[in-house]
């Protein structure tokens, strides 16, 4: 059954004690089938569309679901009895908001509230995933709890944002990086326009992100409010973040050598990720003599191309060995901001691959995360009206 709840204003009330009548929609069966596909996939290890003994500890855990006992549990098996646990909050949480829909997909969001209410509107720490722009999750997961909770403490509502995905593979699926930006924007007007009944105030939006997640907060923070308008419904409301904190993204896809390290073999070519902002025929080479569409396009996803003195302040770190998104782009960012005067801080994590996990790295993990929420406290302020 497809679960969709209306929760009107007076429903609104006694959950997160706001006042407003509009109406919010969730969509809890959308997202279930969404994190069903992504578990399933996960599972399939052999990748031939089905699970079985083959499929080692994915089979192992999802053998329960071959209700017939022939050995073989289908996709439509899977989903079918795929259940969804949402993560653990220590507070209110409104999941699943409809933030729109294009065409038959959704943009959801995930709303997180503090454990205690403080007085006035609260800030927003607006968390948009990773996931190489065709993957990820909107969930609570281990790169984004601990700033959720810690500034959650300090008043923040946490916000996490999903967007349509980029699919390589099907060259009859238009969505390309762009789309992601623009899904990303349309969810802080969504924010904005429902700002009053969820007790929040979106002049004080940090934005924050990993990996495709980062180079996306890059795109928020940077770019205008005008700048890639989406839902016809949320273009007169407009959002401009006070801070991003960007966490191993990359900030220029016009040339490949910023997706180029001399001291790391890079796990992919800028042509691998390249190809997810345009899409060309196979084989061909996004930077083999790119056209003018191309370079345009290329140029437009491109967070140095926003950068300016007067640019919102951008905390970024970056592994000095990451093999994923070279750490060549954190210096060009660096480069771009000193020469423009944006208020761009690099920290550059010695040891560190993609992301922050390996052991003996400098700073630590520890350190990162708490510069990052000391940066967003810093930001958007927390605790208090404003």
């Amino acid at each position: 059954m497809n679960r969709r709840t209306r929760f009107a204003g007076i429903g609104l009330l006694a959950l997160l004690a706001v006042s407003a009548a509009t109406a919010l929609e969730t969509d809890d069966e959308y997202n279930r089938l969404a994190q069903a596909g992504k578990a399933f996939y996960k599972a399939d290890q052999n990748r031939d569309g089905k699970l079985t003994a083959a499929d080692g500890k994915g089979w192992q855990k999802q053998s329960r679901l071959d209700k017939n006992g022939d050995g073989t549990v289908t996709r439509q098996e899977f989903i079918d009895g795929f259940v969804f646990i949402p993560p653990k909050w220590n507070g209110k949480a409104l999941r699943n908001v409809v933030c729109k829909r294009v065409g038959k997909q959704e943009v959801l969001l995930d709303i997180y509230y503090p454990p205690e209410k403080k007085r006035g509107r609260a800030p927003v720490l607006y968390y948009i995933h990773g996931g190489g722009w065709s993957g990820g999750t909107k969930e609570i997961e281990d790169v984004n709890r601990h700033l959720f909770e810690a500034l959650a403490k300090e008043g923040f509502v946490c916000v996490s944002v999903m967007y349509r995905l980029v699919k390589p593979g099907n060259p009859n699926d238009s969505v390309v990086i762009r789309d992601c930006a623009v899904d990303a924007k349309d969810g802080l007007r969504f924010l904005k326009k429902h700002e009053k009944e969820l007790g929040v105030d979106m002049d004080r939006v940090v934005a924050f992100g990993f990996s495709a997640g980062s180079h996306l907060t890059q795109l928020v923070v940077f770019s205008g409010p005008g700048d890639f308008p989406g839902a016809p419904a949320l273009a007169a409301y407009s959002v401009q973040p006070v801070g991003g904190i960007s966490w191993s993204g990359p900030c220029d896809f016009q040339s490949p050598e910023y997706f180029e390290s001399k001291d790391v073999k890079p796990r992919f070519s800028g042509d691998h990720w390249a190809s997810r902002a345009v899409k060309l025929p196979k084989g061909k080479s996004v930077y083999d003599h790119p056209d003018q569409q191309t370079r345009t396009a290329l140029a437009e996803i491109s967070p140095v191309c926003y950068l300016k003195k007067d640019s919102a302040p951008l905390f970024h770190a970056h592994g000095a060995v990451d093999p994923v998104i070279s750490v060549a782009q954190a210096h060009h960012l660096e480069a771009v901001a000193q020469k423009t005067g944006a208020p761009v801080e690099v920290l550059i994590v010695e040891g560190a691959g993609h992301g922050f996990w390996n052991k003996n790295i400098k700073p630590t993990r520890a350190e990162v995360e708490q510069r990052s929420i000391d940066f967003a406290i810093r930001q958007a302020g927390a605790g208090a009206a404003q």
